[in-house]
C-alpha cells in the first residue's frame, strides 16, 4: 500500500509545482527547441539539476529529428479485428520503444494457448486496439450530430488514446498470472498491474527522452498526469481527478471506467480474445457507442446510455461471463496455470535473468519494483531461461515445465460449488484447515501435495448487477436511474467454485486424496448451498 500512496504524493507534488509556476494555464509553456539549458522544459530543467548537466547537443539533434519524423508520417496498421488503424504521431513514439516492444512477448490470455492453440495474441496488438477504439468513441462523442463537437478538443482525444495504448504496459509474463505470483512469494504485498503501467509510462518518457516529443505535439506534464489517471484512477488529494475538470469527467469513463467497468479495454478484449477461442459473443459495442450520450451530473459531464439499451448492458456482462466459464477459467487452464505459478514460486529466488541498472540480481517477484528489471521479462524468455537452464536449484521448476510439455498435468480430485459467493473470503482459511487434516490423517500425501483454486465466475462488480452503475436517459433527454421492472429480468451472474488440485501423479496418491477431501467437505459444506463431487482421475 505504501507505493501506491507514493505515486499519489509524487504526482500531487508535480501538479503543485506546475500550478504554483503557472504552467496549468499554459502561460509559461514553451516547447524547447534551441538545445540550451535556458528554454529547457520544466521536466529537462528538474533532470538537469539532478544530473549536473544539460542534455548533449548530438542528443537534442536525435530528439528533434525524431520529433519530427513522427509529426509527418502517418502509421497505419492492418488489425485482424479492427481493420486498418490509423496511429497518431504520438502515440507512435510511444510504440516505438523497446519498452512498449516487450508486449510482443506477452501473451494476452497467459497459458490459453496449452487449451485453444489459436490464443496466441499478444498484449501489444490488445493495447493498439484499445488505442483504436479510444480514438473511435472520442470522434462519435465529437461529432456536429451529437451536438457536442466541443466536449473535448484533439489533445484530450489522443490522451485518452494513449492512455489506451499504455494501459497494459504493467503486465508480467502470463498477464494476471503474474499478480498471484507476487502475491504468494510476497505475502501481505499488495501489486496493481496498472500502478506498473503508470510507472513503466514514466520510465519510457525519461529513458527514450520522450518529453521534447511530447512538448513539440503541445503536450504538458499535466497531460501526462491526465494519461495516467486515466489509467490507474485519481491522483490528486481525497480521491480527486486532478488532470481535467468536472466538464470533462467523462473521458475517465472511456478506458478504464471505475463506475462502470464498461469500456473500450473489455471491448477489444472481448472480440479479440473470442476471435482466438471461438465461442461467441451477443454485445455489438457499435450499438453501444451510438446509444451513448453526454450529461451533466451533479456538475460532471458523464456518459449516459439510452434507457432502452439497458439488455445490451446485460449481453456484455453474460459474454463475460461465457468467456471466463469456458475460456479464461477453463478447468484445464486453471490446471495449468497452477503449474506455471509452482516453476516461477520455485524459480524466483534462483533464476538470473533480470537485473537492475546496478547489475545485481533482481527476484521475479521484485522485478515489478523495478522498471529497468522488469521491462527485461516476457513469457517465452523466462520459460526457455527455465527449461535450459544448469543450475541445481532450478531442477524443481524444470520438471514442472517438463510434465506440461509431456502433459502429465495436474489433477482436479474434487470441487465445492457455491452460488453464494462466499467462498473467495473463506480460501486461506479453507486451505489451512484442508492442511491440518492431511497432517493428522494423511499417510500418502502431505500437505504440499493438495492445493486450492477458485473458479469465480461474476459481473466484476460485487454484488450490484452490472445495469445499477450505468447512467440512463429517457427519451425525453433526462438521466434517471435504471427501471426496476427490467432489473428483476436480469441474469443473476455470480458462481464460485474451489478447485482441489493434486500435484502427484500416482493413483495411491489420489485415492488417500479423495477420501481426505470427502471428510473435509462434510466438515465445512454440509449445506445445501453447496454441491461437491470428487474424482480419483483427471
Amino acid at each position: 500500500m505504501k507505493r501506491q500512496a507514493d505515486v499519489h504524493e509524487s504526482d500531487r507534488a508535480k501538479f503543485q509545482n506546475l500550478e504554483s509556476k503557472g504552467f496549468l494555464d499554459g502561460s509559461n509553456f514553451s516547447p524547447n527547441l534551441s538545445g540550451d539549458d535556458s528554454n529547457l522544459s520544466l521536466c529537462d530543467q528538474e533532470l538537469s539539476q539532478v544530473e549536473g548537466e544539460s542534455p548533449k547537443a548530438k542528443d537534442w539533434q536525435r530528439i528533434l529529428s525524431r520529433s519530427e519524423g513522427y509529426e509527418s508520417k502517418n502509421l497505419f496498421i492492418n488489425d485482424n479485428v479492427h481493420g486498418h488503424i490509423k496511429v497518431p504521431p504520438i502515440c507512435r513514439a510511444i510504440m516505438d520503444t523497446p519498452q512498449f516492444d516487450r508486449l510482443r512477448g506477452i501473451r494476452q490470455l497467459g497459458t490459453a494457448h496449452y487449451v485453444y492453440p489459436c490464443a496466441k495474441h499478444t498484449r501489444w496488438e490488445h493495447s493498439v486496439g484499445v488505442m483504436h477504439l479510444a480514438g473511435e468513441f472520442i470522434s462519435a462523442l465529437r461529432h456536429p450530430d451529437r451536438n457536442h463537437p466541443d466536449c473535448c478538443d484533439n489533445k484530450d482525444q489522443q490522451c485518452v488514446m494513449l492512455a489506451g495504448l499504455c494501459h497494459d504496459l504493467g503486465h508480467g509474463p502470463f498477464s494476471h498470472l503474474w499478480e498471484s505470483l507476487v502475491s504468494e512469494a510476497r505475502p501481505g504485498y499488495t501489486w496493481r498491474h496498472e500502478k506498473t503501467s503508470i510507472d513503466m509510462l514514466d520510465y519510457i518518457i525519461q529513458e527514450n527522452k520522450l518529453m521534447p516529443v511530447f512538448e513539440k505535439h503541445g503536450f504538458t506534464e499535466l497531460d501526462i498526469i491526465f494519461i495516467k489517471e486515466l489509467i490507474y484512477g485519481p491522483l490528486g488529494e481525497d480521491k480527486k481527478y486532478i488532470g481535467r475538470g468536472p466538464e470533462k469527467y467523462f473521458l475517465y469513463e472511456i478506458v478504464a471506467n471505475k463506475i462502470s467497468s464498461i469500456d473500450v479495454d473489455k471491448w477489444d478484449y472481448f472480440l479479440r480474445d473470442n476471435k482466438a477461442l471461438n465461442i461467441g459473443l451477443t454485445f455489438d459495442y457499435k450499438r453501444f457507442i451510438i446509444m451513448s450520450y453526454l450529461k451533466n451530473v451533479g456538475g460532471m459531464t458523464r456518459l449516459a446510455l439510452a434507457e432502452k439499451e439497458a439488455m445490451s448492458v446485460q449481453k456484455l456482462f453474460e459474454d463475460r461471463a461465457r468467456l471466463h466459464e469456458q475460456g479464461y477459467q477453463h478447468r484445464v487452464i486453471k490446471k495449468i496455470d497452477r503449474m506455471i505459478l509452482d516453476a516461477l514460486l520455485c524459480a524466483d529466488k534462483h533464476i538470473n535473468i533480470c537485473c537492475d541498472q546496478a547489475g545485481s540480481v533482481v527476484p521475479l517477484s521484485e522485478a515489478c519494483d523495478d522498471m529497468f528489471a522488469f521491462s527485461q521479462l516476457s513469457d517465452e524468455y523466462l520459460l526457455n531461461s527455465i527449461r535450459h537452464s544448469q543450475l541445481p536449484e532450478l531442477k524443481p521448476a524444470k520438471e514442472i515445465l517438463q510434465r506440461i510439455s509431456t502433459r502429465r498435468l495436474y489433477k482436479i480430485i474434487g470441487t465445492v460449488r457455491s452460488r453464494c459467493m462466499n467462498l473467495c473470503d473463506k480460501l486461506e482459511e479453507l486451505e489451512k484447515s484442508l492442511r491440518i487434516r492431511i497432517a493428522e490423517e494423511g499417510k500418502v500425501i502431505e500437505k504440499s501435495d493438495l492445493v486450492l483454486s477458485l473458479k469465480r465466475i461474476s459481473t466484476g462488480l460485487g454484488r450490484q448487477k452490472p445495469v445499477e452503475c450505468v447512467l440512463f436517459v429517457d427519451s425525453q433527454g433526462s438521466c434517471k436511474n435504471f427501471n426496476s421492472k427490467y432489473l428483476r429480468e436480469m441474469m443473476n451472474i455470480e458462481d464460485e467454485t474451489i478447485l482441489i488440485i493434486l500435484r502427484r501423479e500416482d493413483e495411491e496418491a489420489s485415492r488417500e486424496g479423495v477420501e481426505i477431501l470427502k471428510q473435509w467437505c462434510q466438515e465445512h459444506f454440509s449445506s445445501e448451498e453447496y454441491e461437491c463431487k470428487y474424482s480419483v482421475r483427471q
